[in-house]
């Protein structure tokens, strides 16, 4: 969800919230308010009344359907004024209604007369009513305001955010280059590409470390292996006996196993630091016809069966060297962990390839056969970094790998798409 939208749910639900206790407030200010008023008005309608009767108006005359007057004992106490709510009966309405009722006697020349009065009030569900309405319709403003104005605040507010994301999206090792932003008047943002610019120094710094170590380790490694490599070779060649024969192969085997290794390595390394961001259309098709005749003497020393179905012109985007290393390995993998006389079954179309093979089952759970030196048995042929080199080439290529084992097949999914 975008930062603009959290704001706006945010602020809108907040705004629900004051808006309803706000109309909680309103509605008991007002029905205070009114009932406040409407008894001063009768407190002044009795005192006219009163006035009246002191001028000399009779009492009957004056009496009305709202007013009652009654006279008291002249020695009875002044009754004080009494504001109260009642229920009474309305003729208009033809039901009952509430009403204000007030009530106070008077002692007008020398006798005690009792006045009470009353109206109606407006009725607690005519405020509810309104304030509900009022408040709704301040909300609806807001959210309409909301909508209209949000986008292009957010979009100016959060112009520097987006600026500087979009120079992180740009950041590239291979460029060489520190991030550098544009200076902001928001000091949150000024901090934020300050540190971005310091972190991006740093990572170039250690990167060229890294990889000027990985880089020297590979090359120097090169001489002294390959020295290694011609004297066995010239050793095998001498006569010898057949223990140090064995002992000459075994170190030969192991020279080159740490040849392989170095050499995966520095792949992985290269494809972590995304040295190969490069891609183009390949025909996939016609690159994995040559890898499979490539493999043709290896597969038929194990006494391999290949079923081949390989669809013609099937095009993907992808580095051109990392298509030959993804199909390389998946080959080598297929056959280095086969049956003699097993079988391996290659099927691509426009949406995925598939590699299937027979062989051991593994003793590792299929996804960590990504991780690095993860074998599924202990065969000492493998360096257990072929797979991972896999995936980390299906992640730069956008492909999605799968690996599952039914017995006794290995089967290994790419998806295009």
């Amino acid at each position: 969800m975008k930062l603009i939208n959290i704001f706006t749910i945010w602020y809108l639900g907040i705004s629900f919230v004051v808006l309803l206790l706000g109309g909680v407030l309103i509605f008991k200010k007002l029905e205070s308010e009114i009932d406040f008023e409407q008894g001063k008005e009768l407190e002044r309608q009795l005192d006219s009344y009163a006035q009246r009767i002191e001028n000399g108006a009779a009492p009957k005359k004056i009496k009305t359907e709202r007013l009652e007057i009654a006279e008291l004992p002249t020695e009875k106490a002044l009754v004080p004024l009494t504001v109260r709510d009642t229920i009474a009966w309305h003729d208009q309405l033809e039901q009952m209604e509430r009403q204000l009722k007030a009530s106070r006697s008077y002692l007008i020349n020398g006798r005690h007369y009792y006045l009470s009065t009353y109206n109606i009030v407006i009725e607690t569900s005519d405020i509810t009513e309104t304030v509900v309405q009022t408040m709704l319709a301040i909300f609806a403003l807001l959210l309409i305001f909301t909508a209209i104005t949000g986008r292009y605040i957010s979009k100016k507010i959060l112009s520097p955010f987006h600026k500087s994301l979009e120079k992180i999206s740009t950041f590239s090792f291979q460029e060489n280059k520190p991030l550098v932003f544009e200076t902001t008047r928001m000091e949150e943002f000024e901090k934020l590409n300050a540190f971005l610019e310091k972190m991006s120094g740093k990572l170039l710094k250690d990167y060229r470390v890294m990889k000027e170590f990985s880089e020297n380790i590979s090359h120097e490694i090169q001489t002294p292996v390959a020295v290694m490599r011609g004297k066995l070779e010239l050793l095998i060649d001498s006569p010898i006996t057949d223990l140090q024969a064995d002992l000459i192969q075994s170190a030969y085997q192991s020279n080159e196993k740490l040849t392989r290794i170095v050499h995966s390595l520095s792949v992985l390394a290269k494809l972590e630091n995304r040295e190969f961001e490069f891609s183009e259309k390949i025909n996939f098709s016609s690159l994995l016809t040559q890898s499979t005749h490539d493999f043709e003497d290896l597969i038929d020393l194990k006494n391999i069966s290949l079923v081949k179905q390989i669809e013609e012109n099937v095009l993907i985007s992808i580095h051109p060297y990392l298509a030959e290393i993804l199909l390389n390995n998946l080959l080598t993998n297929a056959i280095k962990h086969n049956f003699t006389g097993g079988s391996i079954e290659i099927r691509l179309c426009q949406d995925h390839l598939i590699v299937k093979n027979s062989g051991i089952e593994p003793k590792l759970n299929t996804n960590e056969l990504f991780e690095r030196f993860k074998k599924g048995n202990n065969n000492s042929d493998s360096i257990g970094l072929g797979l991972s080199i896999v995936k980390q080439i299906c992640f730069l290529s956008g492909f999605r790998i799968g690996y599952q084992f039914e017995k006794p097949f290995h089967l290994v999914k790419l998806s295009f798409r």
